[in-house]
């Protein structure tokens, strides 16, 4: 139990703070995205292998130095607020099969809890009709056929207010009055009846959570599926733009590379300033060729790639995050029911959103596909 304590305040820093931060303002706090133009002037200044003099400025390292301030700020706010606060739901959780805390749990001795945990086990091994001999029974492995038919009438006892295997055989030959008359006799009908009059609001609770359950997985599925969905943008882009470069640029720039590897082949072997100079001519104009090629490609390829984060981003925001909100209300109707910690955490969920759509914006500085070969001074 301490383990859980370590493991809600680990996961409690990824989280943004719930008094002052929703998971929108989360999402308003992601820098702005360098525009395509000042991309691509990035990628013509880092790359150019004619330019002589230093990149006027890094638009990427500026973007990431604003990501990284507003990330700071996230991290410094959670850390004061909504870390404290899902601890302290958590602690004040019941353990299962308990009416203790965990926080309480937590405080006990190990000879405090080894007695705890034998009576849960005692507890529920008497909800099956069960005895602790018949479980030393079933765990010795040796249990003859008679003993399995005696342990399962036991179990459906448990379950029916008294009903047996044999009961149940002996009605199957009997007509609708017999059986009747049978269960009255017996005792059978009273104890069965108060059975179900005792489990009826147990039988309604469990249906209620077990409804709320199904449809928090089925929120959670969806949710992932819209993770996976937003990434894939970005993914599918990187190949579109991969396949344009292999079908419209390839083999321009593979030609222009051979000329400037001739060129400097030329340059190597000639014995004149004169044929010198006519080589390295050759040279820049290739080079030349070359960035005008790439740059005209990357044109094409980065707006496609902004837009894919773009799309990423959004995706997170108009469909993921509403649907986190959907599973934020199920667990906090689950917590309500069953104060069980497996659901205390509930207040978190939707920032999963928030956080996938502040960490897809970095994706922004992965455009640079690295094609076109190795032409450019380093």
């Amino acid at each position: 139990m301490k383990r859980l304590f370590f493991v809600l305040a680990a996961f409690s820093l990824l989280l943004p703070a719930r008094a002052q931060m929703t998971p929108e303002a989360v999402m308003g706090m992601t820098p702005d995205l360098p525009s395509t133009a000042a991309l691509l002037n990035h990628w013509v200044e880092h790359n150019d292998p004619t330019r002589t003099e230093l990149p006027d400025s890094d638009i990427l390292n500026e973007f990431m130095e604003k990501w990284n301030e507003a990330n700071d700020q996230i991290q410094e706010m959670q850390q004061k607020t909504l870390a404290p606060s899902l601890q302290q739901k958590a602690m004040s959780s019941k353990v299962g099969g308990t009416n203790l805390t965990a926080a309480q749990v937590a405080g006990m001795s190990d000879a405090e809890a080894q007695k705890l945990a034998m009576s849960v086990m005692k507890s529920r091994v008497g909800g099956l009709g069960l005895s602790q001999a018949d479980i030393a029974k079933m765990q010795g492995g040796q249990m003859s056929e008679a003993d399995q038919k005696a342990l399962a009438d036991k179990r459906m006892a448990a379950r029916t207010g008294g009903m047996t295997t044999r009961d149940i055989e002996a009605m199957s030959h009997m007509t609708e009055q017999q059986r009747m008359e049978f269960m009255q006799q017996s005792g059978l009908g009273e104890s069965v009846t108060n059975k179900m009059e005792a489990d009826k609001g147990k039988r309604a609770a469990n249906k209620t959570q077990a409804a709320l359950v199904q449809e928090m997985n089925a929120l959670a599925q969806k949710a992932y599926r819209l993770q996976n969905e937003a990434s894939g943008k970005i993914t599918s882009a990187m190949s579109e733009g991969m396949d344009l470069y292999k079908k419209k640029y390839q083999k321009t720039i593979e030609d222009i590379n051979a000329e400037i590897a001739k060129a400097v082949i030329e340059e190597e072997e000639a014995i004149s300033a004169e044929q010198v100079r006519a080589a390295q001519a050759r040279e820049k104009a290739a080079n030349t060729r070359w960035i005008n090629t790439m740059k005209a490609f990357y044109g094409e390829y980065i707006p496609i790639h902004r837009n894919a984060v773009i799309a990423a981003m959004d995706c997170c925001r108009a469909e993921m995050l509403p649907v986190l909100k959907q599973e934020k209300e199920v667990q906090e109707k689950l917590y309500a029911m069953t104060q069980s910690a497996e659901y205390s955490l509930y207040e978190s969920t939707p920032y999963t959103a928030a956080y996938l759509y502040f960490e897809l914006s970095k994706k922004i500085e992965d455009f640079d596909l690295k094609v076109g070969g190795d032409t450019r001074n380093e």
